[in-house]
């Protein structure tokens, strides 16, 4: 090998030593490329009725968001939610909406109502029913906004906004480490962001009632994302080990431009779906469920409203944080 009489000639002495070893691996027949793209065996998602699809007879199953029921089969495929696009970048698909029976290769754990630490729903009881985890996994989390409804409700009962503000921080926090447990397992992840509840149209409708609510329930989405983000190991665990999809920072450019996200007349404050007024976390759910483009609100299209119900994300906003979520789990070096 030559390589050093080389490098002396052309003036190696002011390369830097990552250059030099990027020349040693070439020169010694190294690639350049030393991250092996990861491929998932399975996809397993956690989190509260956004990454849930409840099934039906058929495994065509309905989602909590606006439903398409129009086609002969395949209707669960029509307008996905976020952790579809995920499983369809890899060929995969789940037994909830599996129309030709394929073999399941994703499998979602979220469920409805689900709180951050609820001892039935919680993240950690999810966890433990998957039955362990490894490094051929992907994980997605996305779960929050209940927890920050609950909390915001609990104001209105005597608990004061600064005990709520750090009752989110808790709740934030108690995610990430559920995030590091997932980690330490090798299994990668996607962690998503919850949607900040302050635009929402269940914190338009409080506010009008308590004025001061949208406020309070932007700062509680705020610190519940501080902390989930900032608490995850950053000495352990970085872009190698998971992605960050920002749903919050998506869901605040709907709000402020609705127009370049939106088909007219591109309504931000409402919801698509029917939803009782005043309609309790069940009650959302199970209107949302329900919901389908053939009885959307008047002059309502699934692509003209940033919320499904009084805080589930329409289509156009799953479909932009899918889109995140699969540029992090191609991009990142996992």
């Amino acid at each position: 090998m030559t390589l050093f009489r080389d490098l002396r000639r052309l003036g190696a002495s002011v390369l830097t030593p990552a250059l030099v070893m990027a020349a040693l691996m070439t020169a010694c027949g190294g690639g350049t490329q030393q991250v092996e793209k990861f491929q998932p065996l399975r996809l397993i998602v956690f989190g509260d009725e956004s990454s849930l699809i409840e099934n039906d007879a058929n495994n065509d199953g309905f989602k909590y968001g606006i439903n398409d029921r129009s086609p002969s089969t395949g209707k669960c495929l029509a307008l996905p939610i976020f952790v579809q696009l995920v499983a369809s970048h890899y060929g995969f698909v789940f037994e909830q909406c599996n129309p030709n029976t394929a073999s399941p290769q994703a499998f979602i754990r979220a469920l409805r109502l689900a709180r951050v630490d609820d001892p039935t729903t919680g993240l950690a009881q999810q966890i433990a029913n998957q039955g362990g985890l490894n490094a051929r996994d992907l994980v997605t989390v996305m779960i929050g906004t209940n927890d920050i409804i609950e909390v915001y409700e609990r104001t209105q009962a005597g608990l004061s906004n600064n005990d709520a503000i750090d009752e989110v921080r808790r709740r934030g926090g108690h995610v990430a480490d559920q995030v590091n447990a997932i980690l330490s397992t090798g299994a990668r992840a996607l962690v998503i962001t919850v949607p900040n509840l302050a635009s929402s149209p269940y914190a338009v409708a409080a506010n009008s009632i308590n004025p001061g609510a949208s406020a309070l329930m932007g700062t509680l989405s705020y610190e519940f994302n501080a902390f989930l983000r900032t608490r995850i190991d950053a000495a352990a665990y970085d872009g190698r080990n998971y992605g960050l999809v920002l749903a919050d920072d998506i869901v605040a450019a709907m709000a402020k431009q609705p127009t370049a996200y939106l088909s007219a007349p591109a309504i931000t404050s409402q919801p698509a779906c029917v939803v009782p007024d005043g309609a309790s976390a069940d009650a959302a759910a199970s209107a949302v469920l329900n919901c389908d483009v053939s009885n959307l609100v008047s002059g309502a299209a699934y692509n003209t409203h940033l919320w499904a119900s009084d805080r589930h994300l329409g289509p156009n906003a799953h479909s932009r944080i899918g889109a995140q979520a699969v540029s992090r789990a191609a991009n990142n070096p996992f």
